[in-house]
């Protein structure tokens, strides 16, 4: 079973990623489970989801990287037990730091083949979010395998863009970047790379970067 485990700050777009992710795996043939935690008692990303016919396990009422790990390594392995999914993608709340997350998974989670960290950026609110909450960010940011540049059509010039790579290669030299606009639909392409780069550690091509 391969995972995706996929963080980012509130609104940075991880719902729309998943979404267009496991509708393109299901059409290549692939079984495909969602993992959706929410803070609070209601998962309303989860019963859009739902809706659009994925398989979902919802946690809520509290965040996978401290009070819930121990549920989210129980639900990931009866998912194993169960479906032996080819794919698992497990969305985290926006104030989620993964390094706890994938530690217990590393330790305790059954059947995973390959473990695979994204990491979503709102490019449009990069210079906000690093001045308010730089922390938060860096610590999403340290562990990332890739980091998803998302809504660059909300970037005023060029210069943005190639700030907000700068910006996310200082923290974390190591990762792939990808930069595009999920909202206005992410190219077969990306996702083509984006799910061999999670399987085999594949670099993604340069012109996507």
């Amino acid at each position: 079973m391969n995972v995706i485990l996929t963080g980012g700050f509130l609104g940075s777009g991880k719902t729309t990623l998943i979404r267009q992710l496991a509708e393109y795996q299901i059409l290549k043939g692939q079984q495909v489970v969602i993992i959706e935690n929410e803070v609070g008692d209601v998962g309303i990303d989860n019963q859009f989801l739902s809706l659009e016919g994925f398989q979902v396990k919802e946690i809520v009422g509290g965040c996978v990287c401290c009070t819930l790990t121990g549920e989210l390594t129980l639900a990931v392995n009866k998912i194993t037990a169960e479906y032996h999914p080819d794919w698992l993608i497990i969305e985290m709340t926006g104030l989620a730091k993964p390094s706890s997350v994938l530690d217990s998974l590393k330790k305790y989670g059954q059947g995973i083949g390959h473990l695979f960290t994204v990491i979503v950026v709102d490019a449009g609110r990069w210079g906000e979010l690093m001045e308010i909450m730089p922390e938060l960010i860096t610590m999403q940011l340290v562990e990332a395998d890739l980091v998803i540049a998302n809504k660059i059509d909300e970037l005023g010039d060029g210069d943005g863009l190639e700030q907000v790579i700068t910006g996310i290669k200082s923290v974390n030299t190591g990762a792939e970047v990808m930069a595009l606009s999920a909202l206005g639909g992410i190219q077969e392409h990306c996702l083509k790379e984006l799910c061999a780069h999670a399987i085999c550690d594949q670099p993604l091509c340069p012109a996507k970067i």
